[in-house]
């Protein structure tokens, strides 16, 4: 009997059983890999300069929430990430930032990538500016002003063979996903309040999962300080 529970085990752990039975191809949840990104903000003159910093996520398994299988993802600067994946896609369900003490649910899944990749694949899910700035009030960064914690982003696939080149290196077959954002803010040039549009890119590799992103936020005031983030993947584990 031991030898057929230690044979069992052993065919579990090559056949990679800390992985969901629907591992998305595009987003990997297995228990373990890790990603680390180099991260830069170009913001906008005036005061123009860059920051730039790494930063890794690294998947930790199998967990449970709320009575159904779901799986840990950390990063590095301690926020964490509860993920489902089945035969609509794999989803956030919810989240805890580097103070929070428990997980907190998200108010309805919160699709990362749907199961069916098309161009003709469309989803939403809530987003914050994430380093859009106020010059001279406070706090300065939009993300914490109420008004604008629950932008809507609409996303939408671009395209489906794409090819992508980072340090960690080159890929193909790769999905670019495209998602905009409406923002209501002060635009100068025009005098008046209007909706301008955020825009976030996104590179997902077969096996690799995100492998560059790039999320533009305009500056549309001498008081505001918006830009350009890019991520890339320099190494993967």
């Amino acid at each position: 009997m031991r030898r057929l529970l230690f044979s069992l085990l052993m065919m579990c752990l090559l056949a990679g059983c800390d992985k969901p039975a629907q591992d998305h191809p595009f987003f990997p949840l297995e228990s373990g890999r890790s990603w680390t990104y180099k991260v830069e903000i170009a913001f906008d003159d005036p005061d123009a300069h860059l920051d730039s910093y790494l930063l890794t996520l690294t998947n930790r398994g199998r967990v449970e929430l709320n009575g159904k299988e779901a799986w840990r993802r950390r990063s590095d600067t301690g926020n964490e990430y509860w993920l489902r994946t089945d035969e609509q896609g794999v989803y956030r369900v919810a989240s805890r930032g580097p103070a929070g003490k428990e997980a907190m649910l998200d108010p309805g899944p919160r699709i990362v990538l749907p199961a069916k990749l098309s161009k003709e694949a469309k989803w939403s899910t809530t987003t914050v500016p994430y380093f859009l700035k106020r010059r001279n009030e406070w706090p300065p960064e939009f993300k914490y002003v109420d008004k604008y914690r629950n932008l809507t982003m609409n996303y939408t696939i671009e395209a489906l063979d794409q090819k992508v080149t980072t340090p960690s290196g080159a890929y193909s077959g790769c999905l670019m996903v495209k998602g905009i954002a409406e923002i209501n803010v002060w635009v100068e040039s025009d005098m008046t309040y209007k909706e301008v549009p955020m825009e976030n890119v996104e590179w997902y590799c077969p096996g690799v999962g995100l492998v560059q992103l790039e999320r533009r936020e305009p500056t549309t005031a001498r008081f505001f300080q918006g830009g350009v983030m890019r991520m890339v993947l320099v190494k993967t584990e």
